[in-house]
């Protein structure tokens, strides 16, 4: 059977070579060249209406992809990578390992109602009217509906509101750097903070820490690689938060934070805000990284926090990074280049407090006592009662000390078991003296029994 634009061809050129219509009068009711028409016409009086069957009818599509390695890639997400958006899918799972297109996969997919968890509003809500008429009508079986109804409650997500839209073509690297924390269950059981800093102009993550509470210790491990792997940055914005900004302060200007403080030393400028649009780019790669790093700390079988940041900054970052982010132009960065070495840049990255000696030339902190020790020597350096100095809590969690412009280490001074006490402050303690009991023999107790 000829379709209407085949059986259009073979009525025209019957009526050429039966001489009702001329050549050009065919061209234009075919919108084909004079050649066409002439080859049209040889298969004609050749093949009939046989000739203008199109040849590739009722043959399988070689480009169609075998239905058995469709099932085996729906059976692999929905077994083992159902949190993975479609792209992280096929980058990690099915690029180079399948002989498959993205868009392929993706049709189908589709077709097979499963969608992504990143899938738009609009999308999951004609999704739930589908399967809900699915399951009213029981149109599939028990076991593919089970497989569906699981996959649908799955991708009922809340959507977020989306951030304002800024251009950040007029910044270049190192300009702004945005830092944030991001709760979540992200491996094992227990709820863990996920430190970030993203650079505002590449959208590069410059370094991102798990800890089980969102610290300043976060941040300052945040601020220590950013300076030692790129530079010092013009500036960092972070939110209201008390590692911050002094928010308990009468004058918020002149009250620093101890992060404030390494900031000023620094030279780098510090920005707090509330609203969370103004530090947009942080937030989104707080939206990428749940998406897409706790279904792969899932599957890597990642629990413990240490084995979560080697992955997160040996693996997942470089490899966000190359897809996301661009490339550093040195010419117009403004990262100050570093001239400290990392035991300096520790101590400037440090919990500082101020403290006075006492007469023993040691100081308190925390219930215990420390004196200052020469770093080369290793001995005793003494100091006068009421001398200032500044306890210096470094990035490894040391003790130094800052006195008169020069830096000691502190050594705890251990408690003793038992307290001396001065001989003259001994009292005479009086031994007590057995107490008498008389026999029962003795007259008095003697008399006492008769009468009794």
């Amino acid at each position: 059977m000829l379709n209407e634009y085949e059986q259009k061809k073979h009525d025209t050129i019957s009526k050429l070579v039966s001489k009702e219509i001329t050549t050009k009068e065919a061209m234009n009711l075919l919108n084909l060249q004079e050649c066409q028409i002439y080859r049209l016409k040889k298969i004609f009086k050749e093949y009939d209406k046989n000739g203008f069957i199109h040849r590739n009818r009722g043959k399988a599509n070689p480009n169609k992809k075998d239905e058995n390695l469709i099932n085996e890639l729906e059976d692999l997400y929905l077994s083992q990578f159902y949190d993975y958006n479609f792209e992280h899918f096929y980058e990690d799972a099915v690029y180079g390992k399948y002989d498959i297109s993205y868009d392929v996969m993706l049709k189908v997919f589709t077709k097979d109602d499963i969608i992504s968890p990143l899938a738009h509003k609009k999308t999951i809500r004609e999704y739930r009217e589908k399967m809900n008429t699915v399951i009213k009508n029981n149109s599939i079986n028990d076991v593919v509906k089970d497989e569906k109804i699981e996959l649908y409650k799955s991708r009922i997500i809340e959507v977020e509101k989306a951030h304002t839209r800024r251009s950040s073509n007029l910044y270049v690297f190192g300009q702004e750097i945005q830092m944030d924390a991001c709760e979540k269950y992200w491996f094992g059981k227990i709820v863990s903070y996920l430190h970030l800093a993203v650079d505002k102009s590449t959208k590069k993550v410059l370094f991102g820490w798990f800890e089980f509470e969102e610290i300043t210790r976060g941040y300052f491990v945040l601020l220590f690689h950013i300076v030692i792997n790129y530079g010092i940055p013009v500036k960092i914005k972070a939110d209201n938060r008390s590692t911050f900004t002094a928010n308990n302060a009468k004058n918020k200007e002149k009250a620093l934070t101890q992060f404030g403080k390494v900031c000023e030393e620094l030279g780098i400028v510090l920005h707090t805000t509330s609203v969370s649009t103004a530090k947009a780019n942080v937030e989104r790669e707080n939206e990428t990284f749940k998406n897409r790093l706790i279904a792969e700390l899932r599957r890597e079988n990642i629990t413990t926090i240490d084995e979560a940041n080697n992955y997160l900054n040996n693996v997942f970052i470089p490899k966000m990074n190359k897809k996301f982010s661009y490339a550093i132009d040195e010419k117009t960065s403004l990262m100050r280049e570093n001239t400290y070495t990392e035991e300096e840049l520790k101590l400037i990255i440090s919990e500082r407090k101020k403290k006075v000696i006492d007469n023993a030339s040691a100081i308190s902190y925390n219930y215990k006592y420390y004196i200052p020790i020469h770093p080369e020597t290793g001995q005793v350096v003494n100091f006068m009662k009421g001398t200032e100095c500044i306890l210096i809590i470094n990035y490894d969690g040391e003790y130094w000390a800052k006195i008169e412009n020069n830096y000691y280490q502190m050594m705890e001074l251990q408690n003793r078991d038992s307290v001396m006490v001065k001989e003259s402050e001994v009292k005479d303690i009086k031994k007590e003296h057995h107490k008498y009991i008389p026999p029962k023999s003795h007259p008095w107790r003697k008399n006492m029994m008769l009468k009794h």
